[in-house]
């Protein structure tokens, strides 16, 4: 009986030895197939990135149904079919008295935001008549606080936007937990199925989510445009600070030039984009 215990506790051992080796093997099957997919997906994004950019340079890439005068004497094409309004952190936390950074504000501040608001509305329903796409951002990234909770199972009023700029049925809006819209969300992915290679920005902060949703554009090679009087920040020299570092880059040196939009955005008032709106073919 010994021998014949020894031989069936070998067998097992065998047995579980093989069944460690196939488990073993199907992981590092499995981290392979992993790996391969990861590395084709970073090389089919790289091509599509140096497409845009070819395309991007060209001066077809220009021609547009209306062009908006911008800073020092440029102009940003745009078209109700390829050119997107994107409003950023249009939400009551962040311009509303009760909001949870609104509490904190003072009577000027408010006063400051709302006006900030009401160019905002103003924007977006020229956006709308020219039948632009329009996407819109809500940040749960509160400093270093990330709060999920504000967006699920369900939108916590006060996180949610501002009445005046409430999104529409079939407009884009993501929830995102970085200071930039694209980073965190699919908006990239949403925008390009509906054909959009320009951008118009505007919303809060200037200086935090603004300035980083541009960044995020333009490495994505969409071209941006701020509408500066449709920004706000909590302090307007901080305002002023964001806009000439989205726009320096972009009209300090004549090689950059060229390069409408891409480096890092160009700046318009909201009359001359409200223009420039009436003339596409949604106006």
């Amino acid at each position: 009986c010994i021998p014949a215990l020894i031989g069936a506790e070998s067998s097992l051992v065998s047995l579980a030895r093989m069944a460690h080796m196939a488990v073993a093997a199907g992981v590092t099957a499995g981290w392979c197939l992993r790996e391969l997919w990861a590395r084709g997906a970073a090389r089919r994004e790289a091509i599509a990135m140096v497409a845009r950019g070819l395309e991007a340079a060209m001066p077809e890439s220009l021609l547009a149904e209306a062009q908006v005068a911008v800073r020092h004497g440029r102009e940003f094409p745009v078209s109700s079919g390829d050119t997107a309004l994107v409003l950023i952190d249009m939400q009551n936390d962040f311009l509303s008295k009760d909001g949870r950074l609104g509490t904190n504000y003072s009577d000027a501040r408010v006063a400051q935001l709302a006006a900030t608001e009401a160019k905002v509305a103003q924007l977006l329903a020229a956006a709308r008549a020219a039948g632009m796409t329009v996407a819109h951002s809500r940040s749960h990234r509160y400093g270093a606080s990330i709060r999920r909770d504000l967006v699920y199972p369900s939108i916590d009023p006060t996180y949610d936007i501002v009445e005046s700029c409430r999104p529409r049925p079939g407009e884009i809006v993501v929830d995102k937990w970085t200071f930039g819209a694209f980073a965190s969300t699919d908006l990239e992915r949403q925008l390009r199925r509906r054909g959009v290679k320009r951008i118009l920005m505007a919303g809060i902060l200037t200086n935090v989510c603004i300035m980083a949703t541009a960044v995020q554009a333009v490495d994505r090679f969409f071209r941006v445009c701020l509408v500066e009087d449709c920004c706000g920040a909590f302090d307007p020299e901080w305002h002023c600070q964001a806009v000439n570092l989205i726009n320096g880059p972009q009209t300090l040196n004549p090689n950059h030039h060229k390069s409408v939009g891409l480096y890092f955005g160009e700046v318009a008032k909201l009359a001359d984009v409200e223009t420039a709106l009436a003339e596409c073919s949604g106006g």
